[in-house]
């Protein structure tokens, strides 16, 4: 367990985790900032910038309190794409953690090792 814990947190720096990590909170500020753009004056529970990162992370996170919804015609339509921008990001968080366990899975260099000792080869 050990060995595969170890393997697992090393490929946790790879560039590509580092990207994906980039992009969500990049789609997050950038689109908090857009919702309290549109939302400020015409919203009376968006008060701040942060109640409106609060409602981008919980939008984007399929969480979705409902504490703060959009009022105004282009903050809607401003939660819908947050929404499918938020799966595409979190499918590619799974898609990516599920190939680092893979390769990270100690049980497959001993199968590769012992069909290797099969063959012959070394």
């Amino acid at each position: 367990m050990m060995g595969y814990t170890r393997k697992f947190l090393i490929s946790l720096r790879r560039p590509v985790m580092i990207y994906m990590v980039t992009v969500s909170i990049t789609a997050q500020l950038f689109f908090a900032a857009i919702f309290y753009w549109a939302e400020v004056d015409h919203n009376s529970k968006l008060v701040t910038f942060f109640d409106s990162l609060y409602f981008t992370v919980t939008l984007m996170t399929s969480v979705g309190l409902g504490d703060i919804v959009p009022v105004t015609t282009l903050g809607r339509a401003l939660a819908i794409v947050m929404m499918l921008a938020g799966t595409a990001i979190y499918v590619c968080f799974t898609a990516v953690l599920a190939a680092m366990i893979m390769e990270a899975d100690p049980e497959a260099d001993t199968n590769a090792e012992t069909d290797s000792e099969r063959k012959g080869t070394t």
